[in-house]
């Protein structure tokens, strides 16, 4: 069986393959004396399939001519007079890899399918790469049409093993846009926008997008799940993009996933920010004559989970004590790492990050429905909830005694109330004999706004009146005198009383009976 690097040397071989014109396809079929007609696709398998042959059966020096030819090809500079009797095997100084010479992590690539240099990609305390897998593929410039390019994936006995051992060894695609200075700079993950990823022919469902506009927010596609993990079995990978306007480069790195809970514990066993250093910070602010220090309100809360802070952290290059949760915002950016402060917005990082003793001990202080507390300039905090009294219930006791009526003229809204004596506002109640005879005078006993007291209906008027004939009643007349009218109106009560029990039947009329029954209001009937 091949070894590990001479099966990425042949998948890189591969891939290029599927990566040329008809003309370059044939020019390669033709230095080997094999047949030139078909399709493209022919004569990829036809070329394909005889590299596997030479490799697979052992014919090492045709083999590596055969490849020498495809790379001298893919540069357009193969010799019109290269045959298979004329060429010799490469030299070992030569910088191109050989079957006796292990594959670099990132393999030096032709434009036309490989990188010319090393690959590197912006470190993530999420993700340490372990090893290449595959050589690194070319996506070249595809504006109005869709092209595909396939990376195999073979692993060994080891890699195998370690796969089903450990769940945080995953398998990854790395993809990220070509601008030239790859090699000298640290590459963001980055795939094209129009994407399609299967592994084995099973779509692989993940986010190839991260957040719009902000680069290096991809995170890499794993790809573990669809693998087969049996030694020396060919996985294949393709990628299928179109409508680009610049190159890709794309290969598959074997990772160890760090998971947020062991990055928590290694915040944890870091140096933290003393409660001595918070304290001093603090006073060193409050005794600056150029800022005035008041007292301001912490939350409790973390601002992304809107949750209670378990663990406490914050960036040394903040200048706020407020802190956010370490589980919360990790596992914001595994998702998409933006590395920005929650708070402050300051770009940061994980190699920044350090709990805060401060608020730790606040925390551990206090119980869990605390949400915030009162912190002042010198670092003294109270707790509001504590310090807060209970307000009384404004509740209004109810009244046993049914006796006392309110009532409220319908239809007159004052401009102005006051506070009025109780007996202006309430009656008391009219003995029995005094509630059958009419329901008029109880109107007029009830009312506490109508009309003075003096100004008494007759009650016994002629039911031959003509109500269209009558006039227009006059408007209301406003209460003069509160005091005055509560004092009359006893003296009706009492004269009105007088007048049932001595069984007259003569109209009562008050003093000023000159005025007719339609003058004074139009009660009657």
């Amino acid at each position: 069986m091949a070894s590990v690097g001479q099966s990425s040397e042949l998948q890189s071989v591969i891939a290029l393959v599927k990566t040329m014109t008809n003309a370059q396809l044939k020019d390669i079929l033709r230095s080997e004396g094999l047949a030139v007609s078909g399709v493209k696709a022919s004569l990829q398998i036809r070329i394909i399939n005889f590299i596997e042959r030479l490799n697979q059966g052992g014919d090492l020096e045709r083999y590596d001519h055969l490849r020498r030819v495809v790379y001298a090809t893919a540069h357009r500079s193969i010799p019109q007079s290269l045959s298979s009797h004329q060429y010799r095997s490469p030299s070992a100084n030569h910088s191109m890899p050989t079957q006796h010479q292990p594959m670099p992590l990132s393999a030096p690539m032709t434009s036309h399918g490989l990188t010319s240099g090393r690959l590197i990609f912006k470190e993530s305390p999420f993700y340490t790469v372990l090893q290449q897998l595959t050589s690194t593929v070319e996506c070249k410039v595809r504006e109005q049409t869709r092209d595909s390019v396939e990376l195999r994936v073979v692993l060994n006995q080891d890699v195998t093993s370690r796969l089903q051992a450990d769940p945080n060894l995953r398998v990854m695609v790395y993809c990220a846009a070509d601008t030239g200075l790859n090699q000298y700079t640290k590459s963001d993950i980055a795939f094209p926008h129009q994407v399609e990823l299967k592994a084995n022919l099973d779509e692989v469902k993940a986010n190839l997008r991260g957040l719009k506009n902000k680069p290096g927010t991809t995170r890499p596609a794993d790809v573990t799940e669809y693998i087969r993990k049996k030694p020396g079995y060919p996985n294949h990978i393709v990628m299928t993009y179109a409508l680009t306007t610049k190159k890709f480069l794309v290969l598959v790195n074997l990772v160890q996933r760090h998971p947020v809970e062991e990055l928590v514990a290694e915040l944890k066993l870091r140096k933290i920010i003393s409660k001595e250093q918070v304290l001093r910070e603090m006073k060193s602010r409050a005794d600056d004559t150029d800022i005035v220090a008041t007292s301001s309100v912490m939350s409790l809360k973390c601002p992304l989970s809107t949750l209670r802070i378990t663990v406490p952290c914050r960036s040394l290059l903040c200048t706020h004590n407020q802190c956010f949760d370490a589980y919360s915002f990790l596992q914001l950016q595994e998702q998409a790492p933006t590395w920005s402060c929650p708070v402050c917005s300051k770009a940061t990082s994980f190699e920044s990050l350090q709990i805060d003793q401060y608020v730790d001990d606040i925390l551990h202080s206090t119980s869990p429905d605390i949400e915030q507390v009162v912190v002042e300039p010198d670092g003294r905090w109270s707790n509001p909830k504590a310090d807060s009294t209970s307000e009384a219930g404004g509740v209004t006791p109810e009244s046993d005694d049914d006796d006392l009526i309110e009532i409220k003229e319908l239809g007159n809204t004052p401009i102005k109330q006051e506070s009025l004596p109780a007996t202006s506002l309430s009656l008391q109640r009219t003995p029995i004999q005094s509630r059958e005879p009419s329901s008029t005078s109880s109107a007029a006993r009830l009312s506490t706004n109508k009309r003075p007291a003096s100004q008494v209906i007759d009650l016994t008027g002629s039911d031959d009146d003509n109500d269209d004939d009558s006039p227009v009643r006059p408007p209301k007349r406003p209460a003069l005198n509160l005091l005055n009218r509560s004092i009359s109106r006893q003296g009706f009560h009492n004269s009105y009383n007088n007048h049932l029990v001595n069984g007259r039947t003569a109209p009562l009329v008050s003093q000023t009976s000159s005025e007719s029954p339609s003058q004074s209001g139009g009660y009657g009937a």
